[in-house]
């Protein structure tokens, strides 16, 4: 069973199991209304300043629905316009929908991982925080292992010298995932990709991941 723990893909063919990204929470309830599994967030480049706590207001009302098997994307972007006290409020905000839901929470980082370790260490969270689309040097993941953090990791990692990859394979075995992320490429590509750097079975890395996705995300 191939687990895609994080997709911005909704209608495309299925290989596996995957949790469908919901950015714009005015169709929540739609999307929940249909077949699928979901996260759902504030991603830092759709926060509305004006309006946000409206949008936490939203996921609240719902983020018990089993079919939303984590909260996010959220998280914290050094590289956008918006102030970054505005884009830590919001992030709070999806912290405590996290712990009050108790499912784990799907992390956007860029060029903000001293304060994303602060705040981990500051709120010593109880869920699972899991950096999605990881593609940064290995020493900052070694750092946040510390912390107790997961990995998730997509279609850079079949570009064999890339950043993605070399963190995969030094990474524990006990604390990724893999994702397909907005990437057009098969579920199953990545996956293939994904055991040829760890040197292990195709089969043993699904059965392996699928493991973990039904202990962290409670599924099943």
């Amino acid at each position: 069973m191939l687990t895609d723990i994080h997709s911005h893909h909704f209608n495309a063919p299925l290989d596996g199991i995957r949790i469908s990204n919901i950015l714009n929470v005015d169709r929540l309830e739609e999307y929940l209304a249909g077949e699928g599994l979901f996260s759902v967030g504030i991603h830092p480049w759709h926060i509305h300043p004006d309006h946000w706590e409206d949008d936490i207001a939203i996921i609240k009302k719902n983020m018990a629905n089993p079919k939303i098997l984590a909260l996010g994307e959220a998280g914290l972007d050094r590289l956008i316009d918006l102030p970054l006290n505005i884009q830590q409020d919001v992030f709070m905000s999806m912290i405590e929908l996290s712990e009050e839901a108790q499912k784990p929470l799907i992390i956007h980082c860029v060029r903000s991982f001293a304060e994303l370790a602060s705040l981990h260490r500051a709120v010593k969270p109880k869920q699972k925080w899991i950096i999605h689309g990881f593609n940064i040097r290995w020493e900052i993941a070694k750092g946040l292992l510390d912390q107790d953090f997961y990995f998730s990791f997509g279609s850079a990692i079949l570009h064999h010298k890339s950043a993605a990859a070399l963190a995969l394979e030094k990474m524990p075995s006990d604390r990724f995932f893999l994702e397909t992320d907005e990437s057009h490429e098969p579920l199953d590509s990545i996956f293939a990709a994904a055991a040829k750097i760890r040197g292990v079975n195709e089969h043993v890395l699904s059965d392996d991941l699928f493991g973990r996705f039904k202990e962290i995300f409670n599924y099943g």
